[in-house]
């Protein structure tokens, strides 16, 4: 791991680098991509800020970005390889891997450990960077770090959403956006994340926003430990799982996966995802529950394996009225519990699925949770704290993501 000296010296590298400022609250909206299920993320890049599309990847290490497509040459500088930057920004904990070849003056390569771009090289690059921030007087202004670190690929990276040009990174490593956002601006290492349907919302930094949430909603979260990333990217947001219960009854895990279980949360699938050990047993006794429940199965329908047919699903307050899932975390008193409105999936006219797939036997984790059921589900970040929380699904209090996202505008910007 890199020296305690380099991580300082890389923060006070970012921090000095931004003018000083009233606290901050910078609000990064999100809209679902209909052909991919992917958050899509817009920001601002380049010395006239012009915006930039990005998939969102939650356990991410940093901004992949296609940089030859930028409208000026001089968007980004390359990092030396052997600067504090470099070596800081490849450390151990940073999910990115050191790949520089020549000497003192090469370009700092940087391969990521894991996910969609790992397979391909890139460079570390500073450019500038901003998102909507709202400061204490309510009044609107781009937040921008003028030397933020980038990863840029060396090939454009394709990521299916029409006109998106890279990865927003949002993962528990030392050049991620938040963790940039926060070390420029003085905030907590946190942020949240609350995702709906159609779009989304992410906020971080301080300021009058976290003062309303941090006395509402947030007061409703259960947290949970962060653990140590066992998946290809130590970057990965991941938290113990002790058991999964459907419908009260426990399911065997010991037998079928050795120990230690956990959950990775995830945006860059839409759906679920169950360890192929697992996956079976824990299909066949949500389809049990469900029959007790007077529920029909029907034939599955891609990519689901367990499907209803919809006149035989209630409903309840907060969506269908199905068998709860609950993962029971660091004990049975802490529980992820999983509704109807996210455990379900209309797939056509004819069946309604549960939003749950095979992930095969390398998953990397028990369970990955994909977008779906993070679906109007506020989530906090604090990778300060190295904590997850969570709350019940807004549903629960007639609210929605969508909701949020609306009032944190009409109390930003009121004269819009």
């Amino acid at each position: 791991m890199a020296a305690p000296s380099l991580y300082l010296l890389l923060l006070c590298s970012l921090a000095c680098l931004v003018p000083s400022s009233r606290s901050r609250t910078l609000f990064l909206p999100l809209a679902k991509d209909p052909s991919t299920l992917r958050y899509v993320a817009t920001l601002y890049h380049g010395p006239s800020l012009d915006p930039v599309d990005l998939a969102v990847d939650l356990g991410g290490p940093s901004l992949w970005l296609d940089c030859s497509a930028s409208s000026s040459p001089s968007a980004v500088r390359p990092v030396p390889c052997r600067s504090i930057q470099c070596l800081a920004a490849t450390s151990d904990a940073s999910g990115l891997r050191l790949a520089c070849a020549g000497g003192a003056s090469a370009v700092c390569g940087v391969r990521p450990e894991g996910g969609e771009a790992a397979a391909r090289g890139g460079v570390l690059a500073e450019g500038a960077v901003a998102v909507d921030s709202v400061d204490g007087s309510g009044e609107r202004s781009v937040a921008a770090v003028d030397r933020f670190l980038i990863s840029c690929a060396r090939a454009p990276p394709g990521y299916g959403a029409t006109g998106v040009r890279g990865t927003l990174g949002l993962g528990r490593s030392r050049i991620s956006l938040p963790s940039q956002v926060a070390t420029a601006f003085g905030a907590r290492r946190r942020f949240f994340a609350c995702l709906s349907a159609s779009e989304g919302v992410i906020v971080a930094g301080d300021g009058p926003f976290f003062s309303r949430l941090d006395g509402d909603i947030s007061r409703s979260l259960t947290y949970t430990p962060l653990a140590t990333a066992k998946s290809a990217r130590s970057s990965d947001y991941i938290i113990n799982l002790t058991s999964i219960k459907i419908d009260g009854k426990r399911l065997s895990l010991d037998s079928s996966s050795p120990p230690p279980h956990s959950i990775k949360l995830s945006t860059a699938i839409p759906y679920t995802a169950v360890a192929s050990p697992i996956y079976p047993a824990f299909a066949e006794a949500f389809a049990g529950a469900a029959s007790a429940m007077g529920m029909a199965r029907v034939p599955p329908v891609a990519p689901f394996g367990v499907c209803f047919d919809p006149r035989t699903v209630g409903a309840a307050g907060a969506g269908p009225d199905v068998p709860a899932i609950d993962l029971v975390l660091q004990s049975e008193m802490v529980r992820w519990r999983i509704g109807g409105s996210n455990s379900m999936v209309r797939a056509s006219d004819e069946a309604t699925c549960l939003g749950v797939v095979d992930g095969g036997d390398g998953l990397g984790s028990t369970v990955v949770l994909g977008g779906h059921q993070l679906e109007d589900v506020l989530l906090e970040f604090d990778f300060g704290g190295s904590r997850l929380g969570f709350g019940p699904p807004l549903s629960t209090r007639r609210l929605a993501c969508s909701d949020l996202r609306s009032e944190f505008n009409s109390m930003a910007f009121p004269s819009l």
